[in-house]
């Protein structure tokens, strides 16, 4: 594996927690915002999606389709949560995962899950990134999950999408 140090404009290291919400954002257009939740060692990917619905099947089917997945992968589970909450003029979808189980190709399989039940209704940003950088993105993602597992990120943190940019919260 290369090297995948992320950076800030100074020059600075950035911690491979923050990184890991940074590429996730970069990724997955259609991911609105992902929190680390330190207590709990939970990633909550939240997605947004156009006007009122009806309730949607996802909360039902998306933990078994991860259950599916995870027992082809020889892996369990410890958090596996979906809340969808139906508001006038947007719907929010957020999924919590622990991410000592948490693979680079699950997040993929959440994101076209959740791009499978809303179609062209999910709020997705436009953002055509090269081949070759989506590429980049699932590796640093796969990385950082790993590295993850044997540190602790001291703080909950938040990435959120905003008119093309990432911008980032710690508490």
């Amino acid at each position: 594996m290369g090297n995948f140090a992320v950076q800030y404009r100074s020059g600075e290291p950035v911690p491979d927690g923050v990184g890991l919400l940074i590429s996730i954002l970069l990724r997955y257009p259609e991911v609105g915002s992902v929190r680390y939740i330190q207590d709990n060692q939970v990633l909550r990917f939240t997605f947004m999606v156009r006007g009122p619905r009806r309730a949607a099947a996802l909360p039902d089917r998306l933990p078994l389709a991860l259950e599916v997945f995870h027992a082809l992968e020889g892996r369990h589970m410890r958090v596996c949560s979906v809340e969808y909450a139906d508001n006038e003029q947007v719907a929010t979808v957020a999924i919590v995962r622990d991410v000592d189980s948490m693979t680079q190709a699950e997040v993929g399989l959440i994101v076209e899950l959740v791009k499978g039940e809303f179609g062209s209704e999910l709020v997705c940003e436009d953002a055509e990134l090269p081949e070759e950088e989506l590429v980049f993105q699932e590796e640093m993602i796969g990385h950082m999950l790993e590295s993850l597992r044997n540190l602790d990120i001291d703080k909950n943190v938040i990435a959120v999408r905003e008119e093309g940019r990432v911008l980032l919260f710690r508490n």
